[in-house]
């Protein structure tokens, strides 16, 4: 599975010149707590509601602060096209909880760590599935139609 088919949302992206007030309103019309920090599409950092709250409001800049003056920077992403394998490596050995998605230099998606548990939890449903079928019905295969071949044409 790549990373592409298991990010749930886009990114919300913002200008690394706005203001703190500017990227608060952008979380509350998206509904979001993080926004990727841009510039001109490409990369430069990311910021969450805790760093408005923490690194901004806390020492007490003010509204019209610039969002890169309080944002992550060396930021982990994870290319779009990857397999979701790599991307939990990414988590687990970095330790963070989004991972902004490229398509080459433009960032185009954000995985959350939500993402691939959802998607986690759906894939075990599946397998659990066929784990249930075999226990409760153990010799239905002997009665059994010929196998399907998910992914096969013709």
């Amino acid at each position: 599975m790549k990373v592409r088919d298991t990010a749930q949302r886009s990114a919300v992206l913002i200008e690394a010149a706005a203001t703190l007030a500017e990227a608060a309103g952008e979380m509350a019309k998206h509904g979001v707590g993080t926004l990727v920090v841009v510039d001109h599409r490409r990369l430069v950092g990311i910021v969450t509601d805790r760093d408005i709250v923490v690194r901004g409001l806390a020492r007490a800049l003010p509204l019209d602060a610039r969002v890169d003056s309080i944002m992550s920077m060396n930021v982990v992403a994870v290319a779009a096209d990857s397999d979701i394998a790599d991307a939990v490596k990414a988590f687990g050995h970095h330790a963070v909880r989004r991972l902004p998605v490229l398509d080459g230099d433009t960032v185009c998606g954000l995985l959350s760590l939500d993402d691939l548990m959802v998607a986690t939890a759906q894939q075990l449903g599946e397998l659990t599935r066929g784990v249930t079928a075999q226990i409760m019905f153990p010799h239905a295969a002997e009665f059994a139609p010929p196998p399907v071949v998910f992914g096969a044409t013709g």
